[in-house]
This record gives structure tokens, C-alpha cells and sequence, in this order.
């Protein structure tokens, strides 16, 4: 039921999980702060130096923060008994095979280079936009021991699963170092160990397979005439396939309105206006610069730079210094000047042709800079600088390097659109990851902006599913992020977005059930809709502003 103890358990679980989370953030403060000045003074005042090793941890444990701490841990336990959870969290099923081997974050390096075969990786802490095959072509799975939005774009790769019961994860990190085999599914998960001699013949049969098909459908450059492009008349060769897609939504935004599924759930949404500066600006922008010859010198050096040392990111930063000092032309900003009002606020995004592709989806990998204006020219053009240099992160240039894509060969144009100011944002996948059931669809909802989904920030968002063909929802989890992002229409538009503190009891997805199923019908029309007119399982990204619905964005689903 949607409103019985199945309902209540999730709810007080995510205010466990918001507090458990408050008590370790405040522990950690404490261990940045008092160890190196604890021991200075105990030094100097001749204090036994056990007792100084042990001040800062003895200090925590006796005060109140600590045992609120341990009643949550105790709590939380009681309530996955009630919920007939086992403290794990699948985002990417499967089963595969690997050494297990614990690190603190996923990055290019983290694993040794003498280490061959296949990798489960046990992992601390993640933002949610890491690429993990930068981190290593062999890793097979990866157990993160945070929470995670499901839908982020960490887990899309490889098996993917998190776990936050404390005595589970002290059972995983016993087996650091051996060999074991990892099944996740929508049942459950477990870990156990495995001979290793067949799944590394498979393993190695399946990487020399692996073909390149993020550089197959890659976009190639246009020959654009460097002029100004509608939102209505942009396509994949001039403006890349995330502005084409969203172009294609403002065609279907219009047809949607008369649209119901199969139970008169309407599958209506707007979208917000927008404009693209096509691929050839940056170009354009480097040769009025003068800045030409260096930049092809630098992005030369960086196809063929090691990432065993800090070489590759200084060419990085100095590319990155380099494309953030070029200015938009005069001609395109007086264009878009007469596109929009003068008082509207906008958000610059990044459309290259290596991203939004059916096999190299680049989600969150480039910039989106929010909240600007055309009443301040320079603010507004440092954004579309940035989101070009954006191209050139460490990780971006990994990325690509890994998908086989030659960094000269790939470019990226600019959307610039309406900035909403939303009071939720969804990231909705229009075939279940979890459950792989054709007939739903999975949404992750945020409070308000919708990076908090797009970065990975730690906490769990509502989790729902919604049937395409019928009126059922499911929630799954409540949301318990700490902070909102958001934007207020009182604020300057110069590019920042303000953190407030979530008040849940406000919020009518945590306590409306109404509200919570008919606006998670809303997402089961519409994800039905878009699935159906372009083809294939999508990844879509939205919020809700009053009563109305925007889709911002979509692309294929990665499976």
C-alpha cells in the first residue's frame, strides 16, 4: 500500500539516514580539526603519547553525537527488518567475476598496474560523474559504500551496487584481495568466493571483443556557417545530438498535449526556448585570439600524454586556461541577444558530438553553467568559454581516450536556454534498470535543481516506479538529501546557485500520496511517449515548475 507500514518505514528511514549522515559528517569535522593541534599541545605540555593518539577518537565517543550515531545504526537495522531489505542497493544488475580490491575513490591510477585479470572494486566515496573505465579497462563491478541516486551517471557501465549496513560492509572488506563473484539482481545481492580460472578465460574473451561503438556513432563536424541556430533547426552535424534531441522535444512538447496512454494519464510537457551556438565558435574564437597554433600544439601533447604523472593534468589546465580566456563573438551575442528578453535568466550547456550517444553517453562529464544573463556580457560569455573548455578536463580527455576517440576529433557546440527555476528535477529511465520490466518506467526526483542528481550527492532521492500501461506506482525510497540547490528570481543572475537546508515536512512527495501518484503517473505517460517516438528505451532529465512539467533533456538509455 501506498500509504500503510510499507510507506511509513521508508519515510522514517530517510530521516535515519539524514541524521546517521549528519553525526559522521560532524565526526569527520572533528578529525580535520583536532588531531595535528592535539598533538602540538600534548607535545608540548609532555602528555604520554597514547594519550594523545587516542584524545581526538575518545573525544567523540563521549559526547551525545556519538550515541545518536549508534541508536540510528540500530534503528536502521530494525527497519530494513521491517522493509525486508539487506542493506544493499542494486543500480546496475548482473553477475561478474573479479579480485576484490578496496580503494578510496575511482580515479585514472587507483589501481595497481601490476594488478591483470578482472576488478571488483570496493569503493569509499564517488561524486557520481566518475567514468569508471578511466579507472581501469578490467574492472567488472564495483561495490560503493555510500548511497547513490540510482539513475546518476557513476553506475552505468558495469555491475553496480552500494551497501550502507554497517556490518555488511565489515563482513566485504574481510575479502580485500581475493577472488570472488558478485550477483546482483532485483532479488538480492551476494558476494562470495569464486575460482578464478574460467571467468578469466571469459573475461578475457569478452575485452577482446569490445569494439569501439561510442566512436561509430560519433557526429562528425559540419561545415556550419558559424551563425546562430534556432533550437527548431538545430541537427546532430551542426549542433551535436544533445541540442538535435532537444529540438525534437519542442516539436513533440506541442503534439504532447493532446496525448493520453492507455489509462487517460496525459503525457503533456513543455520545453524551454533555446538557442545554439554551433560547433566551429570555439574554433572561430581561437583564431581571433591568435591562439590557433598553441592549442593544436597542446591538444597534440595530451593524445599521447601517460596519466602515471601530473603531466597530463597541467596540459589540461593549460588548455583549459587557455579555452576559458577566448570571448564570444560580438556578432552571436548580438544574435542571441534578440532571442531572448533582457531580463531572462539562462543556463548555458554543453552539446558536444561525444556525448548523448548510444554508446558513449558522457552524462555530467561536461559543464552546464546556470543562471546568467545577457544584461552582463562578460559573465555570460566566461559561461560559454566555460562549457567549451569543459572539453578538456583530465577526465573528459580520459574518457575519450578510453572509447578510442581521438581528442582532435571531438568539438563541442553550446545550447543556451531558458533557465528554470524548478520546484523538483527527475532523471526518469524509461525501462527499469533494476527491475528490466518493459511495462515500467524508474524515476529519481530531486528537490529542487537538478544537479544534485546529475553530481551524485551523497543521500537518496524518491524513488519511484510507474507503470506505462496501467495506473500503479511504487515508491521505493524517500528522499533524504541535506540541501537543496537552488535559484531564487530575487537573486543576480551571475552563474551561482544557493545550498538551503531541505524542510521534507514541506514537501508534497514526502507527505501528499495524491500528489506523489499523480505526478509519478505524469513520468509514466510521458516516459512512455518519448520511448515510443524515439525508438528505443530512454534517459530522460526534467522538473516540475508549478503545475507543468519541462523535459530539458533526452537520450538512448545505456544498457
Amino acid at each position: 500500500s501506498e500509504d500503510g507500514k510499507r510507506i511509513w518505514a521508508l519515510r522514517l528511514k530517510a530521516t535515519l539516514d539524514r541524521t546517521r549522515r549528519l553525526t559522521e559528517e560532524y565526526s569527520d569535522a572533528l578529525l580535520q580539526i583536532f588531531p595535528k593541534k592535539v598533538q602540538m599541545l600534548g607535545k608540548a605540555l609532555g602528555i604520554p603519547e597514547n594519550s594523545v593518539r587516542t584524545y581526538a577518537e575518545a573525544e567523540i565517543r563521549a559526547g551525545v553525537i556519538f550515541q545518536v550515531s549508534k541508536l540510528c545504526t540500530f534503528l536502521l537495522k530494525a527497519v530494513r527488518t521491517a522493509l525486508g531489505s539487506q542493506g544493499w542497493d542494486v543500480l546496475v544488475p548482473g553477475s561478474v567475476s573479479g579480485t576484490l580490491v578496496q580503494v578510496e575513490t575511482i580515479v585514472p591510477g587507483s589501481l595497481p598496474s601490476s594488478l591483470e585479470g578482472p576488478v571488483i572494486l570496493m569503493v569509499n566515496k564517488a561524486e557520481g560523474d566518475e567514468e569508471v573505465t578511466t579507472a581501469g579497462s578490467n574492472i567488472t563491478g564495483v561495490i560503493l559504500l555510500q548511497e547513490l541516486p540510482h539513475l546518476s551517471h557513476l553506475g552505468e557501465k558495469v555491475v553496480f551496487v552500494t551497501c550502507e549496513d554497517e556490518e555488511q560492509v565489515s563482513d566485504i572488506k574481510k575479502h580485500a584481495g581475493k577472488y570472488m563473484r558478485l550477483e546482483a539482481s532485483s532479488s538480492g545481492v551476494n558476494l562470495s568466493p569464486s575460482s578464478n580460472d574460467r571467468d578469466a578465460v571469459s573475461f578475457k574473451k569478452n575485452l577482446s571483443s569490445n569494439d569501439s561503438s561510442a566512436a561509430k556513432g560519433m557526429a562528425v563536424k559540419g561545415n556550419s556557417s558559424l551563425r546562430l541556430i534556432p533550437l527548431a533547426e538545430a541537427d546532430v552535424l551542426t549542433s551535436g545530438a544533445k541540442a538535435a534531441a532537444c529540438s525534437r522535444l519542442a516539436s513533440l512538447a506541442a503534439a504532447s498535449n493532446t496525448v493520453n496512454n492507455d489509462n487517460g494519464v496525459s503525457a503533456s510537457f513543455r520545453v524551454p526556448a533555446g538557442v545554439v551556438i554551433p560547433f566551429g565558435s570555439m574554433d572561430l574564437a581561437l583564431e581571433e585570439n591568435k591562439s590557433t597554433k598553441k592549442f593544436t600544439t597542446l591538444l597534440q601533447k595530451i593524445e599521447t600524454e601517460g596519466v602515471e604523472n601530473d603531466a597530463l593534468d597541467k596540459l589540461c589546465k593549460q588548455l583549459q586556461l587557455l579555452v576559458s580566456s577566448l570571448h564570444l563573438s560580438d556578432d552571436i551575442f548580438d544574435s542571441i541577444m534578440s532571442m531572448f528578453p533582457d531580463e531572462a535568466r539562462l543556463i548555458v550547456r554543453s552539446s558536444a558530438n561525444v556525448e548523448d550517444l548510444a554508446g558513449m553517453s558522457a552524462a555530467g562529464l561536461y559543464e552546464s553553467i546556470p543562471n546568467v544573463s545577457l544584461s552582463n556580457p562578460t559573465v555570460f560569455s566566461d559561461a560559454v568559454s566555460q562549457v567549451w573548455a569543459s572539453l578538456f578536463t583530465r577526465r573528459a580527455v580520459l574518457s575519450r581516450r578510453a572509447a578510442g576517440i581521438l581528442q582532435k576529433d571531438a568539438t563541442m557546440a553550446v545550447l543556451v536556454q531558458e533557465m528554470l527555476l524548478p520546484d523538483l528535477s527527475f532523471i526518469l529511465h524509461t525501462l527499469s534498470p533494476t527491475e528490466q520490466d518493459h511495462n515500467i518506467v524508474e524515476a529519481e526526483i530531486a528537490p529542487g535543481l537538478g544537479e544534485t542528481l546529475a553530481s551524485g550527492t551523497r543521500g537518496t532521492p524518491w524513488r519511484v516506479l510507474s507503470g506505462k500501461f496501467d495506473r500503479t506506482v511504487r515508491t521505493l525510497a524517500f528522499a533524504n538529501f541535506s540541501e537543496e540547490m537552488v535559484v531564487s528570481g530575487a537573486d543576480p543572475a551571475d552563474g551561482e546557485v544557493h545550498h538551503l537546508t531541505v524542510d521534507y515536512s514541506k514537501k508534497p512527495l514526502t507527505v501528499d500520496p495524491k500528489f506523489r501518484q499523480q505526478f509519478s503517473q505524469h513520468l509514466g505517460a510521458i516516459g512512455l511517449f518519448l520511448e515510443q517516438k524515439f525508438g528505443c528505451p530512454q534517459d530522460v532529465e526534467g522538473c516540475l515548475l508549478g503545475e507543468d512539467i519541462y523535459v530539458v533533456q533526452t537520450r538512448p538509455q545505456p544498457h
